[in-house]
């Protein structure tokens, strides 16, 4: 079951009259969402593309803001890929219990929208993205079925122009995915299109993947670093 393992726009457009926002780059600071209290960082939705309808890679992720009515309205995560199947550590005992899933994507890119947010705005590209997910099992009727799941994961990027970031989410949740057992269930236009490996939408025949909810964000943007240093391995040294 997909929805079980990974969480990690359908949205109409509307045309309004109004002034250009403008640009305002990356700011240096800490920033939570909504839920925790810290201000105007929405929280997200969030699908997982696969080229099968139950199973195959590459896996592509796509996250988006959430607004209550429109998607990617203020930020966006387009197309971490997982090559290789997740890593699977699994506590269940007598089929009850929990299995905990880790994926890592690589590559992708990040959107801040302008909008006068204060942390700014601007684009830029991502190095590894690691999502665990911890199921919860339980036996019904002779079965161990997945009831319930959380979605942990973090990022690390920079943007164009040198300014580090790092994006870190909790408390995410699966809510479906596609299943041969449940062929005609498809995802609902309000969370992310799904893209497939080369980026692009995928293709209508192969709308496959599992979607959910990117809760308790916060991120970090540190632009004190020279434009310099701003290679991988300084990165990382950064957020050990």
């Amino acid at each position: 079951m997909r929805l079980a393992k990974l969480l990690l726009i359908g949205s109409m457009m509307v045309l309004v009259a109004m002034p250009a926002l403008v640009s305002a780059g990356p700011v240096t600071g800490m920033y939570q969402s909504t839920d925790m209290g810290g201000g105007p960082l929405l929280t997200g939705r969030g699908s997982t593309w696969r080229p099968g309808i139950n199973s195959g890679l590459p896996h592509v992720l796509h996250l988006q803001s959430w607004n209550g009515a429109n998607l990617g309205t203020q930020w966006d995560v387009s197309c971490p890929k997982e090559t290789v199947n997740f890593t699977v550590q699994d506590y269940r005992v007598g089929g009850n219990g929990i299995v905990v899933y880790t994926s890592t994507f690589q590559g992708g890119t990040f959107t801040f929208y302008a909008g006068g947010w204060p942390w700014g705005d601007g684009t830029g590209t991502l190095a590894t993205t690691t999502m665990i997910t911890t199921v919860q099992y339980m036996m019904i009727g002779g079965v161990s079925t997945p009831i319930a799941s959380v979605v942990n994961g973090s990022s690390t990027g920079v943007f164009t122009g040198g300014c580090l970031l790092r994006f870190v989410i909790a408390n995410g949740s699966g809510v479906g995915e596609t299943s041969s057992l449940v062929p005609t269930l498809l995802k609902p236009a309000t969370y992310p299109t799904f893209l497939d490996g080369t980026c692009a939408l995928a293709p209508v025949g192969q709308q496959y993947g599992s979607w959910g909810t990117v809760l308790t964000i916060t991120m970090y943007i540190d632009c004190t670093i020279g434009t310099e240093e701003s290679t991988w391995g300084v990165i990382k040294e950064l957020y050990r």
